[in-house]
């Protein structure tokens, strides 16, 4: 039970760092294909939009950054291993850093639409949605874990090539 707790108390707290914006979802759940149809009819729209970071653009007045788009989680993480749907733009009023806002960074943009604009990608000019960032988030890097609950079954009937009981034990004509 103890144990039970201390999950549970560690994962709430995880949680808790968010923006309440990134945290919780606009009621209208508009995705960027809805606003290149409709682009007049959804401006100044809430979203909660993420995905990876491609470019970041400082001006004289703001901040573009351009994001390949994913859909996200319930917390408000892109999901990385589903198919992106395009890309969209985010303006900041403010100085963001490029040092900080890295590209292939995980990002989590609230804010409100503001249209569409056409961009140049290569020789090919395509639509993409604007949105104004009233908050955002850089998720952290995850780093990949081992699972160590049995360090020693490695070792046994030869699944891998290195195995310290071989001279040992014989198993049936495994080896």
């Amino acid at each position: 039970m103890k144990w039970f707790l201390l999950i549970s108390v560690l994962l709430l707290q995880a949680c808790s760092n968010l923006p309440a914006n990134i945290k919780n979802a606009p009621s209208v759940d508009i995705q960027p294909h809805h606003v290149l149809s409709n682009s007049n009819n959804v401006n100044n729209t809430p979203v909660r939009w993420g995905g990876k970071i491609i470019d970041v653009e400082n001006k004289a007045n703001e901040t573009v950054i351009q994001i390949l788009f994913y859909p996200l989680n319930y917390y408000g993480r892109p999901q990385l291993n589903q198919t992106s749907s395009g890309r969209f733009l985010s303006i900041s009023k403010q100085f963001l850093d490029p040092a900080v806002f890295t590209k292939d960074a995980e990002i989590t943009i609230a804010g409100t639409l503001q249209g569409s604009e056409e961009k140049m990608i290569g020789e090919k000019t395509i639509t993409v949605p604007i949105v104004s960032i009233n908050n955002h988030y850089i998720w952290p890097q995850n780093q990949q874990r081992y699972n160590n609950a049995y360090p020693y079954y490695r070792y046994r009937r030869g699944i891998y090539p290195y195995n310290p009981y071989r001279g040992r034990y014989r198993y049936y004509n495994c080896y």
